[in-house]
């Protein structure tokens, strides 16, 4: 055999190695493709499961807080029924002159002729602000919790004095009832909404 013939067998035989070796890496490149997506696959599904998962017990975790809320609140509706068949009487047409004698209108606030208008206000000023903060969703609050626009309507005087006078004689709490009022916000707005519209607060 020549050496031309020789170099022949040796390039053929280089060339049918390096194709073969190019058709290995082919495959073993599909295969890491294969494994890849399935890996991804797996973990998307997971990362679904997971956030569906959580999204449930944010929400059992919701429900029972506003069931809570909604326990204590026919404890506080009596409460303010009877605040205002009781002390109110003898508050409204001496708002100014109580706070004056509490000396602030916080002392009057934590008055015990103020306890039932203290417990409410609170019951509703915590409620908006879990809702605000997210720790509650506004829909099922709506749902269940009906808010008492009555009521405080008729308690506002009281509540703007209070904040007017909170650390002392012209010395206010502006935000003083915040809390209920962007719950009460809530409120109108979904009420204004089209029929099976979700509710929610205004932005």
């Amino acid at each position: 055999m020549d050496d031309d013939t020789s170099a022949t067998l040796a390039s053929g035989r280089l060339g049918t190695a390096l194709l073969r070796w190019r058709s290995l890496v082919g495959i073993a490149s599909g295969i890491s493709v294969i494994v890849g997506a399935a890996i991804s696959v797996g973990q998307f599904r997971e990362f679904v499961d997971n956030s569906v998962k959580g999204d449930m017990s944010r929400r059992l975790a919701a429900l029972s807080h506003v069931k809570e809320f909604f326990a204590e609140d026919a404890k506080m509706a009596r409460r303010a029924h009877r605040f205002l068949s009781t002390n109110w009487l003898q508050i409204r047409p001496r708002i100014q002159e109580k706070i004056r004698e509490a000396g602030s209108g916080e002392a009057f606030y934590l008055s015990d002729e103020m306890a039932d208008f203290a417990a409410v206000h609170y019951h509703y000023e915590q409620l908006g602000a879990l809702v605000k903060l997210g720790y509650i969703e506004f829909p099922l609050v709506y749902e269940i919790i009906a808010f008492p626009d009555e009521y405080m309507d008729t308690v506002a005087p009281l509540r703007k004095a209070l904040a007017a006078h909170w650390k002392g004689p012209g010395r206010p709490l502006d935000d003083l009832g915040s809390n209920i009022q962007w719950l009460r916000a809530c409120y109108e707005f979904s009420r204004r909404l089209p029929h099976g519209k979700e509710p929610g607060c205004p932005e």
